[in-house]
């Protein structure tokens, strides 16, 4: 299971015009504080000229980095260094700013949006800080990989092919700065590790095809727009013939060039975080960035401990009760191997899916007092990105989008798809997971633009994990192999704790971590393997899950005892998702506000 992605760019949606830029999900801060600035109270006022000054620079700054001017050619982002350097620069300095901002003279929802706006500018300032701009490779979100969702882009009439054509022209600049930066990256022993590469060339070699009908790149010109002639489409597509090969496709064979000959031979020989320079620090600020909490490496270690530990007391009643005739590890082999938790077809895997979804929705009115308009399809993962992908995401949509919101499936080597664990990836992805939580978010226009498209992962994820365990409330995993497919996804989450601070803070092998997680759930191997990989390229990023899950519960909690009687979940879950994601000591807040509010309504309503 994957965490959620969106078309967003720098927490804001693209327009239609505007062209890709696969980067990873950021922040401006330019338009929050607009909103930030507007409070009428004298207490505010003191504070307007400050947040205005920083207004001016953000303003600036946001025209020159990320206004992309298409008659210059280069509209895909820039990647050099001096970029880099500069937007390190810039976000110190507005980082100053809004530190010396009067906190107490601001509404609690504009002491959220400081916050959230903080949380962001320290994220772009770690980046800066640890230079991990050197590094850009993910699993399954490397620049390369991310470029060819460019492949998605949908053409309607001559200006959109012309705007396209120069997206793709502007491939081997991008391709050229991206691989500079990781020549940098080779030279201060910024690279991804050796030992997790192998079988990595697969999300590059797959573009190396012969004809440019056959490139990912070639498919918004499969079909010719209504709007268009026969013989002017056909000289837009002879000229994509032309740019897809010598750019997409030359671009693609360097970046093989320069893996074989480069990049592989000089990777890092150390596996976690702690081999980058400085690594340990930069560990425990991503430890601190995902979980948006103060704990160490270490605290987060004995919380996974102690999860796993619980976790596995009802694993083991859940064998005890279906009679299995042998131990946990002849039970998880048994789940692995047996073609009946396994799905034919991918037709199957993904009606199954949308079914799930479907029957989930019916349920939602007794959870929710506010469901979102947007709706959603289930799809597979693209071919593209299946190898290498998890077992689903959550793709998202713009509001104003044409296209429904996206819950992917990997119906790729269905002998390692487990039928079990279904219902659960179903209801972390889609409802009530990232697809209500997202899509709700959209529709609060009293938030901030950026806070409508920002996306916190310890929330998030958090939130998503929470969803699989409402799955309980809503009727689901009647059947004990669903009931332990679902344990073994709270399992593999909180295994995620001991095994990133493992490899990241003491020095597991990679061998130690698959072991591990194989041990503990019931993934197919396939999974485990492409899991391990994972936090091994993303560190800290896996923690979210786990820790997020355990504060809305915490929450919950602690409005359930307040409240006793007067407790309504349908309320506690509107709240829960009334400010968009935020970070766990927020949530905190609300829920300590929402308990007073709702106390002080049954009092009136007993009056």
């Amino acid at each position: 299971m994957g965490c959620y992605d969106n078309s967003t760019y720098l927490g804001f949606p693209r327009s239609s015009g505007e062209a890709f830029t696969p980067c990873s999900m950021k922040f401006a801060v330019l338009f929050p504080l607009l909103l930030l600035a507007n409070g009428a109270q004298a207490q505010q006022k003191a504070v307007q000229k400050d947040i205005a000054a920083a207004l001016a620079e953000i303003k600036a700054f946001e025209r020159q980095a990320w206004v992309r001017d298409s008659s210059s050619g280069q509209v895909l982002r820039s990647q050099t260094e001096e970029t880099f350097v500069d937007k390190g620069k810039f976000y110190s300095k507005v980082e100053a700013e809004l530190t010396a901002i009067n906190k107490k003279a601001l509404s609690f929802d504009d002491q959220i949006n400081l916050e959230l706006i903080n949380h962001q500018v320290l994220d772009e300032l770690a980046e800066y800080q640890y230079k991990t701009y050197f590094n850009p490779l993910q699993t399954d979100a490397g620049f390369h990989a991310r470029l060819a969702g460019i492949g998605g882009t949908i053409i309607t009439d001559k200006k959109d092919a012309e705007q396209y054509l120069i997206m793709l022209k502007d491939v081997p600049r991008y391709v050229d700065e991206n691989m500079q930066l990781m020549r940098q990256g080779i030279a201060l022993g910024i690279t991804q590790p050796k030992e997790v590469l192998k079988g990595y060339e697969t999300s590059y070699t797959q573009h190396l095809v012969a004809t440019a009908e056959e490139s990912t790149f070639w498919k918004p010109f499969s079909k010719q727009p209504a709007s268009m002639a026969a013989p002017e489409w056909a000289a837009i597509q002879a000229n994509a013939r032309l740019v897809i090969r010598r750019d997409v496709i030359g671009s693609y064979q360097k970046l093989k060039t320069f893996f074989d000959q480069e990049y592989l031979p000089k990777a890092r020989a150390t596996l976690g975080a702690s081999g980058f320079p400085n690594g340990r620090a930069y560990y425990e600020d991503r430890v601190r960035h995902f979980t948006t909490t103060n704990l160490t490496s270490e605290q987060v270690y004995q919380v996974g401990l102690t999860e796993v530990a619980r976790i596995r007391g009802e694993m083991d009643k859940v064998i005890r009760d279906v009679k299995f005739k042998g131990d946990f590890k002849e039970f998880i082999a048994f789940l692995r191997n047996d073609p009946q938790f396994h799905p034919k077809t991918a037709d199957e895997l993904l009606k199954d899916a949308a079914f799930i979804a479907k029957t989930v929705e019916g349920k939602l009115p007794a959870l929710f007092g506010k469901l979102p308009r947007q709706p959603f399809t289930v799809v597979p993962v693209p071919d593209y990105l299946a190898p290498n992908y998890t077992s689903g995401r959550y793709l998202g949509a713009p509001i104003s989008s044409k296209r429904a919101g996206q819950y992917w499936v990997n119906t790729s080597n269905l002998p390692s798809r487990t039928l079990y664990t279904l219902e659960s990836l179903t209801l972390h992805e889609a409802v009530p997971g990232h697809h209500l939580q997202k899509s709700l978010t959209q529709e609060l226009t009293n938030l901030p633009e950026f806070r409508r498209n920002l996306y916190i992962n310890a929330f998030g994820e958090g939130w998503g994990l929470y969803s699989e365990y409402l799955g309980h409330e809503m009727g689901f995993y009647k059947d004990p192999y669903s009931l332990f497919g679902r344990l073994t996804y709270e399992m593999w989450r909180a295994c995620r704790l001991v095994i990133d601070v493992g490899i990241h803070a003491k020095g597991w092998t990679r061998e130690q971590a698959v072991t591990y997680l194989a041990d503990n759930t019931a993934l197919s191997l396939l999974e485990v393997n492409t899991e391990v990989n994972r936090y091994i390229l993303w560190p800290g990023q896996a923690l979210a899950y786990k820790m997020g899950e355990l504060k809305i519960k915490e929450m919950r909690a602690r409005a359930e005892v307040a409240l006793k009687e007067d407790f309504d979940v349908r309320a506690f879950h509107d709240m829960v998702l009334s400010n968009g994601s935020v970070t766990l000591a927020i949530l905190e807040k609300m829920t300590d506000r929402f308990i007073k509010e709702q106390q002080d309504k049954a009092k009136r309503k007993k009056a």
